[in-house]
Parts: structure tokens; sequence; C-alpha cells
């Protein structure tokens, strides 16, 4: 299969798989958001600060030292397959111990059951972190998507019923159990490897010395992310942390998700051309203007239909998160490029730079985070659009220092596609600005912003769009 069907096949698959498995968690939170008041979603969100963070520690690293290490072996792939399940192990011990500790910092007693009841997917999903790297590596997302797919059927769907007998957080914390155990279990009866329990202290010492600096990395960004959450449970209220987190669950939905898909399928290509600068650099710069191509248009919709999205769907108790929402839509157009930007240190090797690179950030974050906290709640959200923005300047930066892949080609290969967002995003304001109904204004919305998409898109012919249509379709049907 030739390079080109092997990354369209994964980004589909890919797709499918996240979108089945975020689609059903979404439904989820909605229907929790409506049954609960704020204060109770907030509780939730401070259990999935801490849980983030340590599953950064667990997943990541050493999947990623795999797929960069081109002579890997069946005793490289054990020997991480049994370190994992020793560090998940580990991790959910510190957790056990430090839940107590965790619910007084938040003033918040009732946390410590709830952490020790979710964190129980640290082990869980120390079992399966090779056999998805396998998979990866093969660009084989079919195979994760079905197992994905079924566990978050079954696990939704018992996660609902929970809900709506009235358990609340209860619910989901059951409905993610329940999906991780699943999805591990069909991995491990799909993906057809099983691991020998070899463990070399040399291989583990090789792959330790890549994937260190990128678990720290990965961690500083994660602490980093997760510092907001940390920041609003702590000085502020639980509604305020709802609020904020419901307004990042739609951005993420639209943004994050998307560019997440995109960037699995491609790890392990630009992997392949590690030593080819400037093919990565033309990899690098198709992926990040296909995925902007459905996340730009996808923000700039968000931003103007925040307010009836909100309503409709979470309904009116829910509407302190709109502004909160429009403000976190350009953080999404920033983080699609950098996310790509920092997919080069994985392909080059270079995660020394990773690693320097983010502590810089962070430092500068920390500051800004800072002098954010004393002018209070309003200045805190909106430094999240500042810090995209220094992130977006460094990543790229850096990207130039290995590939000579510059910021201005970068701006350039996405500048048509957000001017037509630009102008697509009027065209709803201005149709829906005459509407009073939040209902109307969502669907009239949404239709007229596909319509004027379309037309820009396909009239300009951006990204070679009008050539893909009537490739599909036929010229005469057009």
């Amino acid at each position: 299969m030739t390079s080109k069907r092997r990354t369209v096949k994964g980004v589909v698959w890919s797709g499918i798989e996240r979108f089945s498995v975020q689609f059903i968690q979404f439904v989820i939170s909605v229907i929790l958001a409506r049954l609960l008041v704020p204060e109770d979603f907030g509780l939730l969100a401070i259990i999935l600060v801490v849980m983030n963070i340590l599953q950064t520690v667990n997943e990541a690293g050493f999947g990623e030292a795999l797929m960069q290490k081109l002579d890997r072996d069946e005793l490289d792939f054990s020997t991480v397959f049994v370190f994992n399940i020793f560090l998940g192990v580990i991790m959910y011990g510190l957790l056990y111990l430090l839940a107590p500790i965790i619910a007084v910092f938040f003033e918040q007693l009732e946390l410590t059951p709830l952490i020790r009841i979710l964190g129980l997917n640290l082990i869980i999903s120390s079992l399966v972190v090779v056999q998805r790297t396998r998979l990866i590596i093969r660009i084989d997302f079919k195979t994760q998507a079905k197992a994905s797919l079924i566990a978050v059927i079954i696990s939704g769907s018992i996660g609902i019923f929970c809900a709506y007998k009235g358990m609340g957080v209860i619910a989901l914390l059951i409905q993610s159990l329940l999906n991780n155990g699943i999805n591990t279990l069909l991995i491990w009866n799909l993906a057809k490897w099983q691991p020998k329990l070899q463990f070399s202290y040399d291989r583990f010492v090789r792959l330790f010395n890549y994937a260190y600096k990128l678990i720290l990395t990965r961690l500083i960004n994660s602490v980093f992310n997760e510092m907001y959450s940390l920041v609003i449970g702590k000085v502020y209220s639980p509604s305020q942390l709802a609020y904020f987190n419901r307004a990042k669950s739609f951005e993420q939905l639209s943004s994050n998700n998307i560019t997440s898909m995109v960037q699995r399928v491609s790890t392990p290509l630009l992997c392949e051309f590690q030593t080819d600068h400037e093919k990565i650099g033309r990899i690098l710069l198709k992926f990040i203007r296909h995925t902007a191509f459905i996340v730009y248009p996808l923000l700039f919709g968000l931003f103007v239909l925040a307010e009836p999205i909100v309503s409709v769907i979470l309904t009116d108790k829910w509407l302190p998160s709109v502004w909160i929402l429009q403000v976190l839509c350009p953080v999404g157009l920033f983080d699609v490029i950098s996310t790509f930007n920092r997919n080069v240190f994985n392909a080059t090797g270079r995660t020394d730079w990773a690693l320097q690179s983010e502590v810089i950030k962070k430092t500068i974050f920390v500051v800004i985070l800072a002098i954010a906290i004393y002018f209070g709640f309003d200045a805190l959200i909106y430094s999240q659009v500042i810090i995209a923005l220094i992130e977006f300047f460094i990543s790229v930066y850096y990207t130039k220092k290995q590939i000579g892949l510059t910021i201005f080609e970068q701006i350039k290969s996405v500048s048509s596609i957000i001017v037509a967002s630009c102008f697509m995003a009027f065209s709803v304001l201005f149709v829906t600005s005459v509407l009073s109904n939040n209902f109307i204004k969502l669907i009239v919305g949404i239709g007229v912003g596909i319509f004027i998409y379309f037309i820009i898109t396909y009239l300009f012919n951006i990204l070679d769009f009008r050539t893909f249509i009537r490739s599909r379709f036929g010229a005469n049907h057009l």
C-alpha cells in the first residue's frame, strides 16, 4: 500500500475511532450537565485534573520511543510492556495515598473515594500501551476503531442509564472504567500480540534515553494544561470551574479532537523520513493545511454561534460559559499549528530540544498566569490567548531550527482558509442577528455556514476542493 493510501486510510479510521468515542462521551457529559448543577460538575473536573496529569506519565514517552526506533524488535516491545505495568501500579499507589490530601487541598472531602475509583484507569491503561503502539506503527487505526466503538457503545449505554437513575458523578466514573476496561480487552484480542514478559535492562536504558525527555516534556505540558482547572478549582468556585470545563469541552470537540486524530497518523509517517528534512516539511504543511481546512471554519462558527449552542444543548443555566467559549476559539486556531510542529521533535529525535522548548514556554506561562490570577477570573481566561500565541511562536521557531521550515511558510499555507472562514463567520453573524429564538439561530446559522464555506472553497478552489468535488461527483453535475 502506498504512503498516500496508508495516510488516507489511517486518517479515516482514526477519525471513526476518535469521534465515535468523543461523541458518546460528549453526549454523556451533556446529559450529566443537564441533570447536575454546575457545582456538581465542577467536582468531576477536579478529579480529572489529577488523573490527566498522571495518565500523561503513564502513557507518554515509550510508545513514541518505539516508533522512533526503526530497528525495534520483540524484546523492545516486551521490555516496554513490563515497565509500563510496573509504572501503572506505582502511579495508582501514589494516587491512592494522595487522594485524601488532594481532597483536603480542594476542600472537597468527598473526592477521596472518587479519585481512588477512577484511578484504576491508570493500571488498566498500562496494559495496552504497547499493543496500541504496534497498531499505530502499522497505521492500523481500523482495529483500534473497532475496539473503541464497541467499548464506548457498551460503556456509554450503561453510563447513560446510571445517569438517568440519578447516580450523578458516579455514572461518569462507571462509564470511564468500563470503557477503558472493555477497550483494553478488545485490543488485546484484536491486536494479535502476546507479550513474552521479558525485560532487557540494556534495551530499557536505550529507550529511556529517548523517552524520559519526551515524558518530562509531556508532563510539563500536561501539568500546565491542567493548571487552569487547578487554579480555578482552588482559588475560585466549583461553578466557575464547571463553566470553564464546559466551554473547553466544546472547543476540544471541534478542534483538539480533530487535530489529535490527524496527529496520530502524522507521527509514524514523519518518523519514516526522519533524515529527510525537506520531506518532513512538506508532510507537515500538508497535515496542517488539511486539518485547518476542517477545524478553522468550525472554530469561527463556534465563536459566532456560542450562545445558541450553549442554550440549546446545555440549557440557559450554562450561559455564563458562553464568553469563555468565545475566548477559547482563537486558542484552538493557534493550537492546530503548534500541535503538528511538536511532532517534528519525534521525527528528528531532538527530544532534548523538545524539553528545552517546554521549559522556556512554561516559565513564561507561569509568569503570565500569576499576573492573570492577580487581576481575577476574567483575566485568567483571556490569558490563554496570549499563552497560545507564545506557544505558537516558540513551536515554529524550533521547527525552523530542525528542518528549516519558516513561520511565514506555515502561515501562508493556511491564509486562504482563514479568509474563507472569516467571511463565513461574518455571513452567519449577519443572517442570525435578525433572529431571536436560539434554536432557530442555531439551525439557520449552521446551514448558512456550511453553504457559504462550501461556495467559497469551491469557487476559489481552496486546497484543490473544486478538483476534489469534480473528481468525486463529475463536472457535469456541478
